[in-house]
């Protein structure tokens, strides 16, 4: 696929991205304020800032069309500031996991909770992969980082599930914290790198 071709699908797939992680995102940190529930605010919260992170997207990958010769800078400054964002999600990850382990928080259970995360788990792993595809076609570190934070809402999603059925199963309510801090860790690490990457990018073909 030539390279005008793969920045049409990057575009669709950050739209996309702004659509459905903004929904889900909004809705998840609602319901898991009211529910108590880490796994969820960290996966509403990460879904939210995907979408905001998507809408940067979008800016990188139109002013490529228009400006060819400004791709290597634009990827640059969306890489970093992809990688910012991950590192914040993380910080915010943990945080929150440890005050609910030091508490002892106690997440409530709920048909709306149990949706989202059903719908987060068949949705997202999808588009993280698309994402993650265009981004090695297109060599964009910026879409890298951002399919990475679709990636870690699906998982987070997916520990959501898991301390719902640990919680009813083994009465083990700690396992959502402990999920959403091993989550922070990894999306640490990654911003990490994200951050890294975009001091030593080399140039984009444009070609």
């Amino acid at each position: 696929m030539d390279r005008p071709s793969l920045l049409r699908r990057a575009l669709a797939l950050s739209i996309i991205s702004i659509v459905l992680n903004g929904v889900l995102g909004g809705i998840a940190v609602v319901v898991g304020l009211a529910t108590d529930t880490v796994s969820l605010i960290g996966f509403g919260l990460d879904a939210a800032i995907d979408s905001v992170a998507s809408v940067v997207l979008v800016w990188r990958f139109r002013a490529e069309v228009r400006e060819p010769h400004r791709a290597e800078r634009i990827e640059r400054i969306a890489e970093r500031a992809v990688g910012a964002v991950l590192i914040a999600v993380a910080g915010y990850l943990a945080l929150t996991a440890i005050n609910a382990l030091v508490n002892g928080a106690h997440p409530e259970a709920s048909p709306l909770r149990t949706v989202l995360l059903l719908i987060a788990v068949v949705a997202l792993p999808p588009l993280a992969i698309a994402k993650n595809r265009t981004a090695r076609d297109l060599g964009s570190g910026a879409l890298r980082a951002d399919s990475i934070l679709t990636g870690i809402a699906a998982l987070l999603a997916f520990i959501g599930l898991l301390s719902l059925v640990f919680d009813e199963v083994a009465h083990v309510p700690w396992a959502d914290a402990v999920g959403a801090l091993v989550i922070a860790v990894i999306v640490a690490r990654e911003g990490w790198s994200s951050v890294q990457a975009a001091k030593t990018h080399e140039p984009i073909s444009t070609g």
